[in-house]
């Protein structure tokens, strides 16, 4: 019984703990789950999210005209079919929804037309883009498009908000100077046989590309022109073709085409194009003509010839007024056989959602549906591979890779480096200012320190010139009261002498006054003893002997007198 008890406690204690274990092991989910939480939020607030905004569709819109007529040839997605114009037409857009933008494909390039929203007019089409996209302000349901001449229109689209799609061209006008100046003879030719060069260096490099046509389909398969732009725009080239003035004639060779062609005319319009372009590279086709197309070599030709002398004044003049000589760096032909590369087209591309440069071109070449016909196909690994090129011409050296750019830098990182050097020089030049102007303050201060210093000095001499003076003036003053009081003392002591002389004189004529009186009285008694008659001899003896005496005596008086008035003339 007593061990039924015990197996039934620790039975108890195993549920028990497993029950602690249990919400412990909760409680610390609970506090995990709180931690992401917290975290999640904050990452929500201190981080930018990044979020893919859906792509653009098309908006249904009603299309209105002032000349009337159907317009529903412009929704059809066609460009074989189109809708004219008049100047001065007028082309309403409506729709119940936001309009981000339109899409034009016009069947020959415009030469100017005005989008008009809530009475503002903007003016477009002077770009000449035979395909071109509008903005208009956020939030428009509705816009006009007014015709400055005749023109045909083949599609006109809307689109919402959003990502546009991939295949809404929006073009960019022609370089003024190009990375890459490819030449092509025909529409597709640029695809079939220098493809790769388009998608590697245009839609992967982001390089500026610049093609150029030889030959042009205005006065007859129109479409080529528009299939021309969805090829090369799905390779990735977004800066509008140049397309030049000669029809398409077929050629069997080389000496029928320059029986079509005159070779002089091509060479100098292509040379004009190296000039006005100014390209680091020039690509073009092959100078047998691929499978010997008299077109493709006249075209090769004229650009093998432009390349050696575009750089003389003498070589077609008529473009040297306009834009100067130009030396080509670098220029590959197609298949040609010195100097070869073979470009990897075989590499999947983020940029092309993973696609290889080869299957792009692919899919850029069924752009062309009218020549869908023909046996012709992309590919790297036939007689027309597009992955093969020779360098004809070099002025930076041989390549030692499969880089068409080796040895060259591209435009825009020649307009960094030059921005750098600027601001470096912008830097520098700051720096020297303020050095500059620094050393002129220090200068300045050291000068007012200077001056401040002499001014000092000046005051300090000042003060020394002036305590000199008040112990000259001092002095002066000093000399001054001492001679005064010399003179004053002298003056006292003259009046002293003066008053001691008047005294001795005072008392010598007290003396002879008194001697005179004495005299007066001893005549007086010898008279008395005269008449008297008989003095006694001794009386009158001892008489004349004290008269002598007293003579005496008044003599040595006067003797001294003298005396004293000598030694005062001696000290005089």
């Amino acid at each position: 019984m007593r061990n039924g008890i015990i197996n039934n406690n620790g039975i108890n204690n195993k549920q028990n703990n497993a029950i602690h274990t249990l919400l412990r092991a909760a409680e610390r989910i609970g506090i995990y789950l709180a931690i992401a939480a917290v975290l999640t939020f904050l990452l929500h607030i201190l981080l930018p999210i990044h979020v893919h905004a859906e792509e653009a569709s098309k908006v249904d819109v009603t299309l209105s005209a002032t000349s009337g007529g159907d317009l529903s040839k412009l929704k059809d997605a066609s460009t074989d079919s189109t809708v004219a114009f008049s100047a001065s037409d007028e082309i309403t857009v409506t729709s119940t929804q936001p309009m981000q933008g339109l899409y034009i494909k016009w069947k020959n390039p415009p030469t100017g037309w005005s989008l008009i929203v809530d009475g503002a007019e903007t003016k477009c089409g002077e770009n000449g883009f035979l395909h071109e996209y509008v903005e208009l302000p956020t939030g428009c349901t509705s816009c006009k498009l007014r015709m400055d001449n005749s023109i045909s229109m083949c599609d006109l689209f809307a689109y919402g908000e959003g990502d546009l799609p991939r295949d809404v061209q929006r073009w960019e006008p022609a370089l003024e100077k190009a990375d890459f100046l490819v030449f092509s003879t025909h529409a597709d030719d640029e695809i079939l046989f220098l493809g790769g060069v388009l998608v590697e260096y245009a839609g992967v490099q982001n390089l500026g590309v610049q093609l150029v046509y030889m030959t042009n389909y205005w006065d007859a398969q129109i479409v080529r022109e528009h299939e021309k732009l969805d090829g090369i725009w799905e390779c990735g080239v977004k800066n509008y073709p140049v397309v030049g003035p000669f029809p398409d004639n077929y050629a069997k060779d080389y000496e029928a085409g320059i029986k079509v062609y005159n070779q002089d005319e091509v060479t100098a319009y292509m040379t004009e194009q190296i000039r006005r372009f100014q390209p680091l590279v020039v690509v073009t086709q092959d100078v047998n003509g691929e499978y010997g197309h008299g077109g493709h070599q006249v075209l090769a030709h004229a650009i093998m010839d432009a390349v050696d002398h575009s750089m003389e004044e003498s070589f077609c003049p008529e473009s040297v007024a306009t834009y100067g000589t130009y030396d080509v760096p670098k220029t590959y032909l197609h298949l040609y056989s010195e100097n070869k590369i073979r470009m990897d087209l075989r590499q999947p591309l983020d940029g092309f959602g993973g696609r290889t440069a080869l299957e792009v071109a692919a899919d850029a070449y069924k752009k062309h549906v009218s020549q869908q016909w023909c046996w012709f196909y992309v590919s790297d690994d036939y007689q027309y591979s597009c992955a093969d090129f020779g360098m004809y011409r070099t002025t930076v050296g041989a390549d030692t890779g499969i880089d068409m750019m080796e040895n060259l830098t591209s435009y825009e990182e020649q307009a960094r480096i030059e921005a750098e050097r600027l601001e470096q020089e912008r830097l520098e030049e700051e720096k020297r200012r303020k050095e500059e102007q620094e050393r002129i303050e220090a200068e300045k201060k050291a000068q007012e320190e200077i001056q401040i210093k002499e001014e000092t000095k000046k005051k300090n001499v000042g003060k020394v010139f002036a305590i000199i003076g008040i112990v000259i003036g001092s002095i002066v003053l000093l000399c001054v009261a001492f001679i005064g009081f010399l003179l004053i003392r002298r003056k006292i002591e003259m009046e002293r002498r003066r008053k001691r002389k008047a005294e001795r004189l005072r008392r010598r004529r007290m003396q002879e006054q008194g001697l005179q009186s004495s005299g007066q009285r001893s005549s007086s008694g010898s008279s008395g003893q005269r008449s008297r008659s008989g003095s006694s001899h001794g009386s009158s003896g001892q008489r004349n002997s004290g008269q002598r005496s007293s003579g005496q005596h008044s003599s040595g008086q006067r003797k001294a007198v003298n005396r004293n008035e000598t030694n005062h003339k001696r000290r005089k």
